[in-house]
């Protein structure tokens, strides 16, 4: 497994991300969980299956320190996404 940090430069996209989507679908926290879970899960299977691992290295432009991670780095990005889509909730809730 590649080293990794806790935070990285991908957790403010992560936020970013989560802001517009709570703004656009205000409300729905159980989806955004889920989507959230759904992601973590699908890079955990990227990293422990071997074709799709060699894959996505080889193609994939974002580089493996960033989707390699530590199991602590997926708790840190569904708790990003959550508070993401909390403030784009909020927002959209004090626009509209």
């Amino acid at each position: 497994m590649n080293k990794s940090t806790t935070v990285d430069i991908f957790t403010l996209n992560h936020i970013i991300l989560w802001i517009i989507i709570g703004y656009v679908y205000p409300n729905k926290y159980y989806m955004a969980l889920f989507l959230s879970l759904l992601w973590e899960i699908f890079e955990r299977f990227i990293v422990y299956n071997k074709p799709i691992y060699n894959f996505v290295k080889k193609y994939w432009p974002v580089p493996e320190k960033y989707w390699n991670e530590i199991n602590k780095n997926s708790l840190i990005d569904i708790c990003v996404n959550m508070i993401g889509y909390y403030i784009g909730s909020y927002i959209n809730k004090k626009l509209i």
